[in-house]
């Protein structure tokens, strides 16, 4: 493990593919940020499948699941942390009621699809 994130190398088919794989806190983007533009370009809603990342590129498709009830969701990542996140992601309103995130919660996320963004 290097900082908390597992790098796993699969094999699809005659294509490989990495997933990146990283276990931490998720929190939850406030309200006031709502109707706000998003590192992407795009206005942030509470009721998007939406979340902030330090690291990943902007439009990569993330499985999120909170490790204290079971649940998973998959977010689009289209947005930057904060330089005080002190999670792996940052989640919408939406997401976060999805998997039973109140406030910030254990998970683990795994990229489902890579983005193009920065």
């Amino acid at each position: 493990m290097v900082m908390g994130a597992l790098w796993l190398a699969l094999t699809n088919g005659l294509s490989g593919t990495c997933v990146r794989a990283e276990s931490g806190k998720a929190t939850i983007v406030s309200s006031k940020f709502s109707g706000k533009k998003t590192a992407s370009g795009a206005q942030f809603k509470q009721n998007s499948m939406s979340a902030a990342s330090k690291t990943l590129p902007m439009g990569t498709n993330v499985r999120v699941k909170n490790k204290r009830t079971g649940k998973s969701t998959t977010v689009t990542i289209n947005d930057r942390e904060g330089r005080k996140g002190k999670g792996v992601v940052d989640l919408s309103k939406s997401a976060a009621n999805k998997i039973g995130v109140k406030g910030t919660a254990p998970v683990e996320t795994t990229v489902v699809s890579t983005g193009k963004g920065k």
